[in-house]
């Protein structure tokens, strides 16, 4: 959607097309929200986030998130991340 950027949990359509209501309630979800309805439902999702990381780009500037490094080296998955509210500027 070219207005993507405007775009509210409720939203009229777009001027010139025919009227209706989006409706986008994820868009108020947290990141424990949407972590628990892929995990309730058994939803697929990249195989990535079970590797420690939390957000994904390019291969050259994905990292694994150092929150969810354990003290072996090992990495718990995406799922499992509980943030704080200072943790949500990472």
């Amino acid at each position: 959607d070219p207005h993507g950027a405007f775009v509210e949990s409720f939203t009229p359509s777009t001027r010139g097309w025919p009227a209706f209501m989006r409706a986008h309630p994820i868009l108020l979800w947290e990141y424990e929200d949407v972590w628990g309805f892929l995990v309730r439902f058994s939803l697929p999702y990249c195989r990535l986030y079970d590797m420690g990381y939390t957000s994904i780009g390019s291969r050259f500037d994905t990292e694994k998130n150092p929150l969810l490094l354990n003290p072996d080296g090992s990495y718990r998955p995406a799922h499992s991340l509980v943030l704080k509210a200072s943790d949500r500027e990472l």
